[in-house]
């Protein structure tokens, strides 16, 4: 019988690749300058695992905002308990509609 020792987890296991964090944090950044376009402020946060999110202010306090990407390798905004709004030039600018609305 062999043993052989596991090999040990790495730092960076959860940390997602370049190319995602980069895709999202330019489709945070589209939605940042849609919420602008409407009088909307916002902040990009880059944290150093390679997540990426924007918050935006509210009167109940700063939103979280992310980028998911689903099976079929589509992007999507999501916040609060079930906002959901596809990435992309017309789902961005519902998006930030929305947002700005104060959707939760």
């Amino acid at each position: 019988m062999n043993n052989v020792a596991n090999p040990p987890p790495r730092p960076d296991r959860w940390r997602p690749g370049w190319d995602v964090t980069v895709r999202r944090a330019g489709l945070l950044a589209d939605l940042g300058l849609a919420l602008v376009a409407l009088g909307r402020s916002s902040r990009l946060v880059l944290e150093s695992s390679g997540q990426v999110a924007l918050s935006v202010p509210d009167e109940r306090g700063p939103l979280a905002v992310a980028v998911v990407q689903d099976a079929r390798g589509g992007w999507a905004y999501v916040w609060g308990a079930a906002a959901r709004y596809p990435a992309g030039a017309d789902g961005t600018r519902h998006a930030a509609s929305a947002l700005a609305a104060g959707t939760r």
